[in-house]
């Protein structure tokens, strides 16, 4: 087989990338509050609105106890935007204390997608040596399964403000709006530190809007259906099904966006794929735009890569620690020891990341995924993937290769 036709690389596709390769690394009002303290609280987050247009209010707002993770959140998303300023966001305000550490259960974003847990927190201590480790959600005394994903920590030396964002892939329910967050801290000199803070929502939660939508498109003779569209307050859904007669296997869709009526673009907001990718099913996550009742839908999108079909994985012995077949356009080298595969990706090569997160034994049963690192050489980049000890055959399915068959691609969907 001849190789894939690569075109020329487009710089902006690098930080989506490394966006997703980071979320799969990454792969989890009981107290009454004073008069003054809640005019406070309102007269900072009008603030907020601004925030977009004046750089030099946020860098100030930013330092304002409590608020620091709330106003990141807003200036990269408008989504998040939109949901404070209407109100959505529910401010919940729980401290607890334990070991010289301070805990403060700043507020929360909650509906059937994804919780969102906004946190601040002191120390009597230096705190440059303290890492969040694992933050575990319990609804009632059940945890809920998978982890949050942490935003990016602002710390000095006694003070964090951060974020924890937890994305469902089923509607949750809530059934029950008392829970509580487990923060497990470490510092290497007073080691491991656990913080419970148990909070009660009190909004109502949001429902989904569900547009079904059932629009086809034909890219390079390879045909993909938008069916549906669901809005929450955290994002946007568009959930996609592939035509079975493809000859190609859709792997991703590179620069999603919604435009907005004042032109505005609405983003990816997490990895793009579905657990049932490998069924012929995508689901693309945006931005919100919930709080919009638009007449209909601009969406474009940047690029749609894919490989001929049957030759999306890699076939690899972790017995024999040897690589028993792979694409005839994977020109990189591939290692196999214990449980790792480690692929080395030329710097100058357009798929700076391949995502090996999906794999299968032989029996067919799924092989778990521990997680992922990239190393840097001086050509090189190495992406090693951890799976779950096991000493068999394994296809590993490559989720991304950079081979455009389809680039910028508008959809105007109606959704009136």
């Amino acid at each position: 087989m001849s190789k894939l036709p690569i075109d020329v690389p487009k710089e902006k596709l690098q930080q989506v990338r490394m966006d997703m390769f980071r979320k799969v690394q990454r792969e989890k009002r009981t107290k009454k509050r004073t008069f003054s303290v809640a005019i406070v609280f309102l007269l900072c987050l009008s603030f907020l609105f601004s925030i977009r247009v004046s750089p030099t209010i946020a860098s100030h707002v930013a330092k304002i106890p409590g608020l620091e993770s709330l106003v990141s959140a807003v200036a990269r998303d408008e989504g998040i935007k939109d949901i404070v300023d209407n109100e959505y966001y529910e401010e919940i305000n729980v401290t607890k204390s334990k070991n010289g550490l301070s805990l403060t259960l700043q507020g929360v974003i909650a509906d059937h997608t994804g919780l969102v847990l906004f946190y601040d927190a002191n120390a009597s201590f230096d705190i440059l040596k303290l890492n969040l480790e694992e933050v575990q959600l319990f609804q009632g005394d059940e945890r809920i399964g998978g982890g949050g994903s942490f935003d990016g920590i602002t710390k000095n030396k006694t003070h964090i403000s951060s974020s924890v964002e937890y994305d469902f892939l089923e509607p949750f329910d809530y059934t029950s709006k008392d829970f509580k967050a487990v923060f497990h801290f470490n510092d290497k000199d007073k080691g491991n530190i656990e913080i419970t803070v148990p909070f009660t929502l009190q909004n109502e939660i949001a429902k989904e809007k569900i547009f079904t939508a059932n629009q086809t498109v034909n890219v390079g003779g390879q045909k993909f259906t938008i069916t549906q569209i669901r809005r929450s307050p955290l994002e946007m859904a568009l959930d996609i099904e592939v035509d079975e007669a493809n000859t190609m296997e859709i792997l991703s869709f590179d620069d999603i966006a919604v435009v907005m009526q004042d032109g505005e673009l609405r983003k990816s907001k997490r990895l793009p794929l579905s657990k049932n990718k490998r069924e012929g099913k995508f689901t693309l996550y945006l931005q919100s735009n919930y709080f919009h009742d638009p007449e209909s839908l601009k969406i474009i999108i940047g690029a749609v890569h894919a490989v001929p079909k049957g030759e999306d994985f890699i076939e690899v012995d972790f017995g024999t620690k040897e690589v028993l077949k792979k694409p005839d356009y994977f020109d990189w080298d591939i290692s196999v020891t214990q449980q790792d595969v480690s692929v080395a990706i030329n710097k100058r090569a357009q798929s700076r990341f391949l995502l090996l997160t999906d794999a299968v034994k032989e029996d067919g049963t799924g092989l778990e995924f521990k997680g992922a690192t990239v190393s840097q050489e001086e050509q090189y980049e190495i992406e090693t993937t951890q799976f779950e000890d096991y000493d068999g055959k394994a296809k590993i399915y490559i989720n991304y290769f950079f081979n455009p068959i389809g680039e910028n691609i508008e959809l105007n969907i109606p959704l009136q």
